[in-house]
């Protein structure tokens, strides 16, 4: 930032001339962008704004001179202050330049001793350059993260963090309903996000970056001008030396997120990209407060309830899905909560999963209102073939949607993974999956925080897991060979076709695999057991990856 005024008269130079200011006590905070020296009395006219000038006072003594006309002359040029040095030639300043700096607020400084112009001017000037150089340096860095960003087709939420970081401030994307659809910072939700519809539509500002309203907003708009879909804020008041930098930190965000949305289809609602972000926070664990979590909702234009329904639409497995299906599957959900005039928070939570959460007047009100919801969306036209809908048990507190997501988010992948399995489209299933449709598997997930379901796990694949430090590349196979053996329940024949093998080939596995284990896997009880065991297993391996 540049120096101001008042910096100006710290310097060891200046101090050495014992300064007095005159008037403009208030203005001492304006920044120098560079240090004249000037006697004559026409010296506005030279001037670009920013300058702070030294003067020996020639004007000042001159006979006849218009010093009321000379000091606003310098104040409409924009001058930061003027700065006289008193002598023989003029022993005090005149009071018609001293009363007109105070009715105007420049601010006016005498030196009572002789100074070196020559050293203030390059003291400042060097300072100045420092800052100029600063700042070129700093607008390349956030061309070249912007930049990059833009190429990357970055989302919404990294282009904010960005943001927010090179401009040291929070910053809050809103839509033009003055919905808070994404924010960054270090500052907490329900503070930056506190009634924020109320207090957005206060900061009005036009088609330029500029602040706005009774808090001093930052505001830059997004979109082309004829196509405006949103503004960047940072929702507090800038100090003008920072309000430069965010200046350009945020005329390059919106630049980005604009080319960003026309890149991706100028139909996409931005809002999504944020609730799938609000999502993917909630499953990270990192909304842990019910206020804060109560606050983002109202300031995306969601009301809380008494109860929330949270559903996870599957495509396939996981991973497997295009983005251009999940776009497709997202889009119909969110058509869907809008014609259903519901309040929903949807968004992408992984690649071929798409979460809906929307609340409900009570917990027993959630089966209907989910069936509601996904017959309507059952019956549009751009639903992708094969949509699974999982659910979880209704939650009934903000901060329980993280376990619920989790869940629904389990039975999505299961039930995924089996239907794939068994054949693709089969007949027959169910409109909604829940935990206790998962059997064994859904029991193992209701115990999946239980010390003993990890100790049974480890018990009877104990043998199985311990031969894999001497010999991974089989035991490997073996594992594989086992899940494969109990997905058949024990069929040899069929297993054989399955692994393109001949039954002497899979009987003579089968024995290594026993022998491993130690246990007859031909009984139907350690087959039950080892199922369980290998269920429990892969579901712990898959909640820590």
């Amino acid at each position: 930032m540049y120096p101001t005024v008042a910096d100006v008269l710290a310097t060891p130079s200046v101090q050495a001339g014992d300064p007095l200011v005159r008037a403009g006590e208030a203005a001492l905070r304006q920044p120098v962008r560079w240090v004249h020296v000037s006697e004559i009395a026409n010296v506005a006219g030279t001037l670009e704004g920013g300058e702070l000038l030294l003067s020996t006072g020639i004007v000042a003594a001159a006979p006849g001179a218009d010093l009321v006309a000379y000091v606003t002359g310098l104040r409409d040029a924009g001058a930061s202050g003027l700065i006289v040095e008193l002598g023989g030639h003029l022993p005090a300043l005149p009071e018609p330049m001293v009363r007109t700096a105070r009715r105007l607020g420049l601010p006016l400084v005498e030196l009572r001793r002789t100074v070196r112009f020559v050293e203030i001017t390059e003291a400042v000037h060097a300072r100045i350059l420092n800052v100029q150089h600063e700042r070129l340096r700093f607008t390349q860095k956030v061309s070249e993260v912007f930049t990059t960003l833009t190429v990357e087709g970055a989302r919404v939420e990294e282009i904010l963090a960005q943001a927010s970081a090179l401009g040291g401030h929070p910053v809050v994307l809103e839509d033009l309903a003055h919905h808070a659809v994404a924010f960054s910072g270090t500052t907490r939700a329900d503070d930056l996000l506190r009634d924020w519809e109320a207090r957005s539509r206060l900061a009005v500002a036009g088609d330029e970056t500029t602040v706005a309203g009774p808090e001093r907003w930052l505001c830059a708009p997004v979109g082309p001008r004829r196509g405006r879909w949103g503004r960047l804020v940072v929702p507090l008041a800038v100090a003008p030396p920072d309000a430069d930098r965010l200046t350009s930190v945020l005329d390059r965000a919106a630049d980005t997120l604009a080319i960003t949305r026309m890149l991706q289809g100028e139909g996409r609602d931005v809002s999504l990209d944020a609730h799938g972000g609000l999502l993917r926070d909630l499953l990270a664990g990192q909304v842990t407060d019910e206020r804060g979590m109560s606050v983002r909702l109202r300031a995306l234009g969601l009301r809380p309830g008494r109860a929330y329904a949270v559903l996870v639409l599957a495509v396939g497995p996981t991973g497997a899905p295009s983005a251009d299906v999940d776009q497709a599957v997202l889009d119909v959900a969110a058509a869907t909560a809008r014609g259903q005039g519901r309040g929903a928070l949807t968004g992408g939570i992984g690649p071929g999963r798409v979460a809906v959460v929307f609340s409900c007047p009570a917990e027993t009100d959630e089966p209907s209102a989910v069936r509601s919801f996904l017959a309507a969306m059952a019956a549009h036209p751009r639903l992708p073939a094969d949509v699974i809908a999982a659910a979880s048990a209704p939650a009934t507190r903000l901060t329980g949607l993280a376990a619920a997501l989790e869940e629904a988010a389990h039975v999505a992948d299961t039930v995924a993974a089996d239907t794939v399995a068994a054949a693709p489209g089969r007949a027959g299933r169910q409109e909604v999956y829940r935990s206790r449709d998962l059997g064994a598997r859904g029991l193992l997930w209701s115990l999946r925080a239980d010390p003993r379901l990890h100790r049974f796990a480890e018990l009877q694949l104990q043998a199985l897991l311990n031969h894999r430090a001497h010999r991974p590349g089989e035991e490997q196979d073996l594992l594989g060979l086992l899940r494969a053996y109990l997905a058949v329940t024990g069929n040899v024949a069929e297993l054989a076709r399955d692994l393109h093998l001949s039954r002497p080939a899979v009987y003579a596995r089968l024995r290594r695999l026993s022998d491993v284990l130690g246990r007859d896997i031909t009984d139907a009880e350690t087959r039950l057991s080892l199922h369980l065991a290998v269920l429990a297993y892969d579901q712990t391996a898959r909640l820590r990856g």
